[in-house]
This record gives structure tokens, C-alpha cells and sequence, in this order.
């Protein structure tokens, strides 16, 4: 019904303006968008303010202002949750814009321990702000019901800068493409014991990782 949808966004664009925000709304993708937007929002701050037991489908579709099939559409709790993470830690990739260029990555540290310390703290701080909702993530990932980026798109970014760092200390190629992955399985490793040992204390996990690195870099 080609003018009940067009009736349908020009209510809601209408809306959109009613309350000051700056949406232009051309299709039924835009409303699915703004939806989805609306949505995660909701989530998010629901997770954050009540905890992920204690929040509903339910709770979160009140929030956002839509329907609890509108929420289930777009994902149960737990991919929300594991989208919530993904999202922020895609930014903090996007944000330090690294391309794993060796000459790039030899300006920041001469020394490799240090610079890939520099790479993967930030993720450490960022669980280490609400362990809660991170024992979740955990516990979702370790399920293996959702699909997250850090095991994909993201995991392949990690280790590629991961991998020109060690190159640009000296370390060959082939040496490289192992060291790395061998450091990138030891970051996911320690940092899901972490999180299952109740600590907040991220220096235990820091620690632990650059005894790693330095074993590794040093034996090249």
C-alpha cells in the first residue's frame, strides 16, 4: 500500500520535527534505521543503569518507544549486548585510525612490548569500566550463539597491527604472521580469565600480557 506507507513516514517525519531533531525520512530503510538507533540506545543505557539480568525486552522496548516485536527484530538481549560492545570497540578502532603501516607504527615505540601495550589497553580499560556487563559479553561470546566482530572484521584489524609491529622491531615476515597470532590468542585468553576471576584490577591482566609480549618479542 504505497500511500499508507508514504502517510506512515510523513506522520513520523512530522514527529521527528516536533520535537527539534534534524531527520529527514525518505524510505521504509530510514524508519528501520532509526528504529534500530532508538533501540540500541535504549539498550545500552538500560544495560548500564540496571545491569543486563535486570533489564527486559520489555523494559528496553518501553524506553526506546516501540514495540517489544519492533526490539525482537532486531535482536534478543544478548545481540544487543554483544552489538552494544562491538559498536564501541569498532569506534575506538575507527578513532586511533590505524592502518598497521610498519613506519607508522615504529614512530609511535621503538620498542614493540610497549607499542602493542598501546593497542590493546585501551580494550582492557574498557571492560575493566563495568565487569559486569563485560562478564556478560563474555559469557554471550563463549556461547557462541552471536556473532561478534572482535572475532572477525576487528580480530583481523588487532592482528595486522599486531603483526606490522613486530615486523617493524626486525621480526621476519613468516615469524611475524605466528608471533602475532600467538599474542592475539594470549590477549583473548587473558583477558576471559580475567573477567571469570571476579577482579576489577586490570593490572594483574596488563601485567601478565607484557611478561608475554616481552618473551615473544625478544625470542625473535
Amino acid at each position: 500500500m504505497p500511500g499508507h506507507d508514504s502517510n506512515i513516514l510523513n506522520m513520523f517525519t512530522e514527529h521527528v520535527q516536533s520535537i527539534g531533531m534534524e531527520v529527514t525520512v525518505t524510505s521504509r530503510d530510514d524508519l528501520r534505521q532509526i528504529t534500530n538507533d532508538k533501540v540500541t540506545a535504549a539498550a545500552e543505557l538500560l544495560f548500564r543503569k540496571r545491569g543486563f539480568k535486570a533489564t527486559t525486552v520489555r523494559d528496553i522496548a518501553a524506553e526506546a518507544g516501540v514495540s517489544v516485536g519492533s526490539v525482537m527484530a532486531i535482536g534478543d538481549k544478548s545481540a544487543l549486548l554483544v552489538a552494544m560492545f562491538d559498536r564501541t570497540i569498532s569506534e575506538m578502532h575507527h578513532d586511533r585510525a590505524a592502518d598497521a603501516e610498519p613506519k607508522e607504527v615504529e614512530t609511535v615505540s621503538p620498542d614493540p612490548t610497549d607499542r602493542i601495550m598501546e593497542l590493546i589497553t585501551p580494550f582492557l580499560a574498557l571492560f575493566a569500566s563495568n565487569m559486569d556487563l563485560a562478564r556478560e559479553y563474555g559469557a554471550v561470546l563463549m556461547m557462541g550463539t552471536h556473532r561478534s566482530v572482535i572475532f572477525h572484521e576487528l580480530g583481523d584489524v588487532l592482528l595486522r597491527e599486531i603483526n606490522a609491529t613486530l615486523q617493524a622491531s626486525g621480526m621476519n615476515e613468516n615469524d611475524a604472521e605466528v608471533a602475532s597470532r600467538t599474542v592475539y590468542i594470549a590477549y583473548l585468553g587473558t583477558t576471559f580469565a580475567w573477567a571469570g576471576s571476579g577482579s576489577t584490577d586490570v593490572t594483574e591482566p596488563m601485567s601478565n600480557l607484557r611478561s608475554i609480549l616481552t618473551f615473544i618479542t625478544k625470542s625473535k
